[in-house]
């Protein structure tokens, strides 16, 4: 937080921000270790397990489960810490993709429950809490240093949210802190999208005035890395693939249609779709060359045209077989 100054008779007094207050001692949840150098111990001992085996993300929770007990049974510790170590076994799997993906790309995800409940001023929205920085509890301080870094922050629960940011292509990483039964919940939707991510578990479970080791928290959010390869914009992709199936883009490519049958083929063409085959063309294509430039050339735009033709042909075919009268909320092409 920065100081902020007033001028008195000619002369400057600084008046400091209010130092965030330490939360109040609570005793971890039976199923976490409950000290600070206990943590730390195993999560050292995660790492050495990792670097050693080697396990490539993402992987299914049964087999990191697995993984957690051998490991519990190697270090000797009481098996109810086994799901802590599955999630910290997965971070350290994560680790390194998240540190080379830039800050801007990430999201960092807070549970609200980190605020002191009974005297935070934050009002909601459809997205989640709005903080007031008053001061009153680390979710300020987090917030204000990954937005610095250029993170998206949300301080909300819910897969629902962070799946439909994960779809648009804007993040490729996720920072999240939850108590573990979410993360377990949550943890299908991470595996599925493939994305990386690390979680920090909170402390305690009971939703309310909640801790978590912010030192944690503050490794992650700074960890990066010098990898400098290029990245897809996913968004940006999915735009110039949907471009060529424009009107005058298809001219472009194709030529302007000649008599009926073309015109017919064209406007079918052009009808709605996810498109996901030109688009995973796209990006394969992209992903080999040195700059996005090199790669969407003219060619690139006829290979992507050619791919989705192949599948709507295949898509008529298949409603006539099935003798189907409705394709994209319209009438199929056969049945119009």
């Amino acid at each position: 937080m920065e100081s902020t100054g007033q001028t008195v008779m000619g002369e400057t007094t600084l008046k400091l921000p209010k130092l965030t207050p330490p939360a109040r001692f609570r005793p971890p949840k039976s199923n976490l270790p409950q000290t600070p150098e206990e943590r730390s111990e195993i999560l050292q001992q995660v790492r050495a397990y990792i670097a050693e085996h080697q396990p490539v993300p993402p992987m299914p929770m049964e087999d990191i489960k697995v993984h957690a007990d051998r490991l519990v049974a190697s270090l000797g510790c009481d098996p109810v810490y086994r799901d802590f170590i599955g999630v910290l076994m997965n971070n350290e799997m994560w680790r390194d993709s998240l540190a080379a993906i830039p800050y801007e790309r990430r999201l960092l995800l807070l549970p609200k429950c980190l605020r002191v409940e009974s005297k935070c001023p934050a009002p909601f929205d459809e997205f989640g809490l709005l903080c007031k920085q008053c001061g009153l509890c680390s979710i300020q301080d987090l917030q204000n240093e990954a937005e610095r870094l250029g993170y998206a922050v949300l301080v909300a629960e819910g897969s629902a949210i962070v799946m439909s940011l994960i779809q648009t292509g804007k993040i490729e990483a996720i920072v999240g802190v939850s108590c573990l039964s979410v993360l377990e919940r949550a943890f299908p939707y991470m595996e599925a999208a493939a994305v990386p991510g690390v979680a920090i578990p909170l402390l305690q479970d009971d939703c309310i005035d909640t801790t978590v080791d912010l030192d944690w928290i503050w490794d992650y959010i700074h960890l990066t890395s010098e990898d400098k390869s290029l990245r897809l914009d996913l968004g940006a992709l999915r735009e110039e693939v949907d471009f060529c199936f424009t009107p005058a883009s298809l001219a472009l490519i194709m030529g302007e249609a000649q008599g009926q049958t073309e015109e017919l083929a064209r406007e079918w063409l052009m009808r709605a779709g996810k498109r996901w085959r030109p688009f995973l063309t796209a990006s394969v294509v992209q992903s080999l060359v040195e700059t996005s430039q090199d790669g969407w050339s003219e060619d690139l735009k006829r290979i992507c045209v050619a791919v989705e033709c192949f599948h709507k042909a295949s898509l008529i075919h298949d409603d006539i077989e099935d003798e189907d009268d409705q394709r994209y909320g319209e009438q199929t092409l056969h049945a119009s």
